[in-house]
């Protein structure tokens, strides 16, 4: 299938932010199991700062910062180069890449939802829910660190340094639940964007060295809202540019470094998997997945008859690959395969191209929400994300 190269940006991990936690970790003297980012590495050994800031912005892709700030902006003005994202392009896959340093073929957190086959359930892993009632989990009973937990770029970078360095995580006051565990003891929870940077600020003028993440929720909330062009995602970002061209440069002794997750797509059409009998009819319990990088599991021996109907009715908007091809072309990474990471796949996965998305809900299952603004496709708006270095 011919897609035009200007759309669309296929996954590769040669430019991609996975770099940066290895160019961290290098820094402070622990291992990285993937190649540092050779600008994050050289600015970092050019300053030999001993305040390091890594502030992560849900959502807020290249595109995104072209459509609403101009080249004069702090953030465009500061923009180093365009890095791809880690795919799958989505909030889950990416922080546990850039806080583990792992490739998502290595850690398997690779969706919003996904389908244990352990409990025949698909779990919303952040909130830690299930994924079509909504009712909460009790990680007792279904505890998925069992299968899936990992050492954080927290912890390595404190043993290596003999906690001599202090690592701070400053989280949007509703981040998940997933989040704030792996934060643990480090974290302070914040509610609002200055705030965050007023702590930094009085963290930078503490003695010692100091490894210090910020993470905030938009532009990600008001881009799935209300959608790519709105005048309420302007309104954010240039506010959020006037508080970065305050405060950064009052971090003392700083190399801080400002990128995102993913950017975000337009949303115009919902399909309804569960609606469309001659594809539901072939499809085993769960599909789970983004809405734009749905993972679909298929009756044995029907693979290719669903391929031929679903490539017939969504070929312009998807891109229909055997789960044993995403491996072999890297789009997860290169590293040891996480055991989880082909359970979840399952026979195929349907990747957003277009302005699409693919939903589910079982029979009895609470209706999919229809977000304007989604990502984990791989159009040019999701997949590029820029290094900021101030």
């Amino acid at each position: 299938m011919d897609f035009s190269q200007d759309k669309i940006i296929l996954p590769e991990f040669t430019n991609s932010s996975l770099g940066i936690p290895a160019a961290y970790l290098n820094f402070f003297g622990a291992d990285s199991v993937t190649p540092p980012l050779p600008e994050l590495e050289l600015d970092l050994n050019q300053k030999n700062p001993r305040n390091v800031i890594f502030l992560l912005m849900d959502a807020m892709g290249s595109g995104i910062l072209e459509r609403h700030l101009p080249p004069s902006s702090f953030l465009r003005s500061n923009l180093q180069k365009d890095l791809t994202a880690i795919y799958p392009c989505t909030t889950v896959c990416v922080t546990s890449s850039l806080f583990s340093g792992l490739p998502p073929i290595s850690h398997a957190w690779l969706a919003w939802a996904l389908y244990f086959k352990e409990w025949n359930q698909v779990i919303e892993v952040h909130p830690y829910r299930d994924a079509f009632g909504g009712q909460l989990i009790d990680p007792a009973e279904k505890n998925i660190l069992t299968f899936m937990d990992f050492e954080t770029i927290f912890e390595k970078i404190e043993r290596a340094t003999d906690h001599q360095v202090k690592v701070d995580c400053l989280f949007t006051d509703v981040a998940r639940p997933r989040l704030v565990q792996l934060a643990g003891d480090r974290l302070t929870s914040v509610s609002s964007l200055e705030g965050m940077l007023l702590e930094i600020e009085a963290i930078c003028r503490q003695p010692g060295q100091h490894f210090v993440v910020g993470y905030w929720k938009s532009p990600d909330d008001l881009l799935h809202h209300f959608g790519l062009s709105s005048e309420k995602v302007g309104e954010f970002l240039t506010s959020a540019d006037r508080l970065f061209r305050k405060y950064i440069p009052r971090f003392e002794e700083a190399a801080t470094l400002i990128t995102a997750d993913h950017g975000m797509q337009d949303i115009t059409t919902h399909f309804r998997l569960d609606q469309i009998e001659p594809l539901n009819e072939l499809v085993l319990p769960y599909p789970s997945g983004d809405s734009r990088s749905k993972m679909i599991a298929v009756t044995p021996g029907k693979e290719d008859l669903f391929a031929e109907r679903f490539n017939k009715e969504f070929g312009s908007e998807f891109l229909l690959l055997p789960a044993e091809e995403v491996l072999a072309r890297g789009y997860f990474g290169e590293g040891p395969i996480h055991p989880k990471v082909r359970d979840f796949l399952g026979t195929f996965m349907a990747i957003g191209t277009s302005h699409s998305d693919l939903l589910y809900a079982p029979a009895g299952g609470k209706a999919p929400k229809e977000f304007k603004g989604h990502h984990a496709g791989i159009s040019a708006d999701e997949m590029r994300v820029p290094l900021i270095l101030c």
